[in-house]
């Protein structure tokens, strides 16, 4: 019997669009990041992916949640899930921009096709070009989890995440099309031959992230067999607990009862700061680059926005370190306040060490809107 998606998926799709792979993948990411908030920028087969792999992490949240609650009998996966990251109610969407433009695309059955497999509730399609979006309108969509851009040119592609890269959680993730082009080179014998090489996109964000403490990953997957629309570029971006602590590898090793190697693997040259080099400095004018300083402002104000994150803020300012004594302070259900801890920590207000939860020193500082430091 046919699967009724794949149905769907077939009638969205032809054989130039280039994402018979890049979707799977986008379906996976989906349930990987169990996003709260997706964004795709041109629309296609890529969105039934999206969708279906949101609807796949929504069930599977769901059943994730009796185990974290301790009321299911399910010992393997309690152990695998984040203590302090019980899931709370899953919903998850989908914002979709395209102004049904570009002749030949199936952008304009995306709505009926997700309608059709009851997908709907999780889609909201935006029929404009983007670059008329204000930045009221994209401020309103909130933090974003995952951004899958598979529209225009490169200098397009520069726009989008200039618009939206400030706008990206801390752990989110932002995937592009086609991180290589073919194009015309001279051999050393004087012929011209085709070449399939990095795209200056990619080129121009290796370069930025070839600096210490980068604030973001960068990922090239290729599909060699191709020569357009070929390969997926990932960059996600780095929350603050992932910055280098600063230790040496073998003594890492050791603190965790390991074994140092022999021999540290080395894969390419590690750059060092200068002498004298102000770190922190650095990591600002870096972050303030990136424009993440504004977006740090409206990811704590998202977090706070609502009433029962705020008291559980708030009962940890007041000195309450850990889950069971929030709840004795608020009379909140443990589970609720698990939950919205995780929210403070994604957003940098909140951390934990040692087994207590405190407040995160200098997070309204570090994140003061850029051009408005005195």
């Amino acid at each position: 019997m046919q699967d009724p998606a794949n149905e769907a998926l077939s009638a969205l799709t032809s054989p130039g669009m280039g994402t018979e792979n890049a979707g799977p993948v986008l379906r996976a990411l989906a349930r990987m990041l169990r996003p709260r908030t997706t964004v795709e920028v041109g629309a296609g087969s890529s969105t039934l992916h999206l969708l279906l792999g949101l609807r796949d992490a929504r069930a599977e949240a769901v059943a994730d949640r009796d185990p974290a609650r301790g009321e299911a009998a399910h010992p393997e996966r309690v152990s695998a899930l984040h203590p302090y990251a019980a899931p709370g109610a899953s919903a998850p969407r989908l914002l979709v921009v395209d102004d049904i433009s570009v002749p030949g695309t199936s952008a304009h059955r995306v709505d009926d096709a997700a309608g059709s497999l009851g997908l709907a509730d999780m889609l909201t399609f935006i029929e404009r070009d983007f670059f008329d979006l204000s930045n009221q309108e994209l401020a309103a969509w909130g933090p974003l989890d995952l951004v899958w851009l598979d529209a225009g040119t490169q200098a397009d592609d520069c726009g989008f995440l200039a618009a939206l890269w400030p706008r990206v959680a801390p752990g989110g993730m932002v995937v592009l099309h086609e991180p290589y082009l073919a194009t015309t080179a001279r051999t050393r014998s004087g012929r011209s031959a085709c070449r399939v090489v990095p795209t200056p996109l990619l080129q121009e964000l290796r370069r930025q992230n070839a600096v210490p403490d980068g604030d973001f990953d960068v990922l090239a997957l290729s599909e060699p067999h191709k020569h357009r629309q070929t390969g997926l570029l990932l960059l996600r971006k780095r929350a603050g607990w992932e910055r280098d602590r600063k230790v040496p590898f073998g003594e890492e090793l050791m603190a965790l009862g390991e074994t140092p190697p022999r021999e540290v693997v080395q894969l390419g040259a590690a750059p060092a700061s200068a002498p004298g080099t102000d770190t922190q400095g650095a990591e600002r004018m870096s972050a303030e680059r990136l424009g993440v300083g504004r977006m740090g402002v409206e990811r704590m104000g998202a977090a706070l926005a609502d009433d029962g994150r705020l008291a559980v803020y708030s009962a940890v300012v007041l000195g309450a370190g850990t889950v069971g004594e929030v709840e004795e302070r608020l009379g909140t259900p443990d589970i609720r306040c698990a939950d919205a801890l995780a929210v403070l920590e994604e957003a940098g207000l909140v951390t934990y060490e040692d087994g207590r939860w405190s407040v995160a020193d200098g997070a309204w500082r570090d994140v003061a809107p850029v051009g408005d430091r005195s």
